[in-house]
């Protein structure tokens, strides 16, 4: 499992998918591949953001994922979407 890479596709209003050019080892995911349903904490803070302040912050809602896309056999492709966390949330987002 340690040779599985998870690229991030983000899927797009009119349901394209767009390669974020992402990529992440499964010990990002604290040794799992996110399933869908899941919610991703963006790891990015835009330079000169506090990352401590959830409002700062971007989470992805996985919603497909893709075993051997382009027959990469050693990938998985995470289609998520991208969106601003709610305030029931910054709990999780930021400490």
């Amino acid at each position: 499992m340690d040779d599985v890479h998870i690229r991030i596709y983000f899927r797009e209003a009119d349901g394209t998918l767009e390669d974020s050019q992402q990529e992440f080892g499964v010990e990002s995911f604290g040794g799992a591949i996110p399933a869908i349903g899941d919610m991703i904490v963006d790891p990015g803070v835009l330079q000169g953001l506090n990352r401590h302040e959830p409002t700062n912050r971007r989470v992805w809602d996985v919603v497909g994922r893709v075993f051997n896309p382009r027959d990469m056999a050693d990938y998985i492709a995470l289609v998520v979407e991208e969106r601003a966390p709610n305030p029931h949330e910054y709990g999780v987002i930021a400490g």
